[in-house]
């Protein structure tokens, strides 16, 4: 039984990772996505349905920006450790740009 309402809880750094950019401006959201983009550009993802992503109303923080909305997807789709991996560049990204 999964005991996390959101995917990203179940992982202390990508939930924080997370946390971060939903307190940071537009701007920084959109950089730190290409980031995410371009460390996720030869990662075999799960089941990657960005078309399908937006059938439903948009109510999450990061659909309000498709770059954004297609990082934090990716983050959701790759494996565990490199979803941990990734949030840990981020996280160190994020402090380098702010």
């Amino acid at each position: 039984m999964n005991m996390f309402k959101r995917w990203y809880d179940a992982d202390s750094v990508v939930s924080k990772v997370i946390n971060d950019l939903e307190k940071s401006d537009e701007s920084v959201q959109i950089r730190c996505a290409e980031y995410i983009i371009d460390l996720m550009k030869d990662v075999e993802l799960k089941e990657l349905t960005l078309d399908d992503q937006y059938n439903y109303i948009m109510r999450r923080w990061y659909d309000k920006n498709i770059k954004v909305s297609h990082a934090i997807e990716y983050l959701r789709l790759c494996p565990e450790d490199i979803r941990r991996e990734t949030a840990l560049k981020v996280q160190k990204y994020l402090k380098k740009i702010s």
